[in-house]
């Protein structure tokens, strides 16, 4: 992505654009007057020292705490590269402690995608992200939380919400009220975890009418660009009749 720039959602919030090619999602970052906030820490070293020199390049500070989504490896695996304390829900830690263990031979990863403890699409972006997959190194969060969190930056909030979904069961949405700026990670996909993929219709639901309740104008998916709160609920909407699955949970 020789282009990349962080594009702004609002006079503090900003993020880099998703990447399809190795799967690499979107960052965030909230600029508070005493900390700066990253939002979510990338798929590799690459990727967050990636964020980190557009950082230093359009005049942000550097991040003084990293705040994650949710554990699947393209938003947490760069977490190894970065100094600042990370804060997680107490879900995401026990998937980063698990993936922590994990070995990272041919013979582990095939094994994985036997069992269902990875899935194809993963891998083998993975294997286009690290080349030589025996680097990765799972780091686990310092801070955890059970259902909310706030973090004061100075000047600004965030609110890190865990809330129902059908992506994953650790996700959480990080809003900025303030900003009236949401960045919601992957919360509002599919389990592709599930074979075939699939949406849990009832925590669906669930989510749609939680997004509906917060305050916000701007939101930040992980895998597309910003768009309205409106546009946000429409997308929700009009993806379920492209899921082949629908499971009544």
């Amino acid at each position: 992505m020789p282009d990349a720039t962080l594009i702004p959602v609002s006079s503090r919030c900003f993020f880099l654009p998703n990447d399809p090619t190795a799967d690499r999602p979107c960052l965030g970052v909230v600029r508070g007057d005493r900390l700066t906030l990253r939002v979510d820490a990338g798929n590799s070293p690459d990727h967050s020292a990636l964020m980190e020199r557009l950082m230093r390049s359009q005049g942000l500070p550097e991040a003084g705490l990293l705040a994650l989504t949710h554990s699947h490896w393209d938003h947490t695996y760069g977490m190894s590269a970065l100094r600042c304390p990370a804060v997680a829900c107490r879900e995401t830690q026990a998937q980063l402690e698990r993936m922590s263990r994990w070995r990272w031979t041919p013979e582990a990863m095939a094994h994985r995608l036997e069992t269902g403890e990875d899935i194809r699409f993963c891998h083998d972006a993975m294997l286009v992200e690290y080349p030589d997959p025996t680097v990765i190194r799972v780091r686990t969060a310092d801070v955890v939380f059970d259902d909310h969190l706030t973090l004061d930056l100075g000047g600004v909030h965030a609110e890190l919400l865990r809330l129902p979904n059908s992506h994953a069961a650790d996700c959480v949405v990080v809003l900025v009220p303030e900003e009236r700026v949401i960045f919601t990670g992957d919360i509002c996909y599919e389990d592709l975890h599930h074979t075939p993929p699939c949406v849990h219709t009832r925590r669906y639901r669930a989510l749609q009418e939680a997004l509906k309740s917060l305050d916000f104008d701007m939101a930040v998916p992980g895998h597309q660009p910003a768009l309205t709160k409106a546009a946000l609920l429409q997308d929700m909407e009009d993806a379920l009749p492209e899921i082949g699955l629908l499971l009544d949970d």
